[in-house]
């Protein structure tokens, strides 16, 4: 499957993680601070990789590379828009928490995702965390 990555900050050495332990495609990556990128694929052996293209523009990577998959990994702010690009290009999404920032936002990502019939997924990593566990159970128990 062919994979890109869009934001190489703090949470994205997980998605390179995923994409290493799944055998995916790591096709591209994207950020619009360069040493990001690099710190990012250096962390994991793969700055020399030169089948592994850079870019600063999210939309010209999902031009130029059609991928399969993209994971969302930048600001909240702009999860929304960067999602909307993906699914209109024909290209399935990953997107960290929160998916958007207003409902109109999710209800419009997951319309043009069912219309398009492109599959749309928000990490949730630490639902399982024993803090987060308590915390529900104590919200669960008044």
């Amino acid at each position: 499957m062919k994979y890109v990555l869009i934001g190489c900050g703090r949470i994205a050495v997980n998605h390179i993680k995923a994409v290493l332990n799944n055998h995916l495609e790591l096709a591209a990556v994207c950020d619009v601070k360069p040493e990001a990128m690099e710190t990012l694929l250096a962390k994991h052996g793969l700055e020399k990789d030169t089948s592994i293209r850079r870019y600063t523009d999210y939309r010209e990577m999902i031009e130029a590379e059609q991928p399969t998959l993209a994971a969302i990994a930048t600001e909240s702010g702009i999860h929304a828009e960067i999602a909307l690009y993906c699914i209109a290009h024909g290209v399935n999404v990953i997107i960290e928490k929160p998916i958007c920032l207003t409902l109109p936002e999710a209800d419009e990502l997951l319309s043009l995702g069912r219309q398009a019939e492109r599959s749309i997924s928000v990490i949730s990593q630490t639902r399982f965390s024993p803090g987060v566990q308590a915390a529900a159970e104590a919200i669960r128990s008044g």
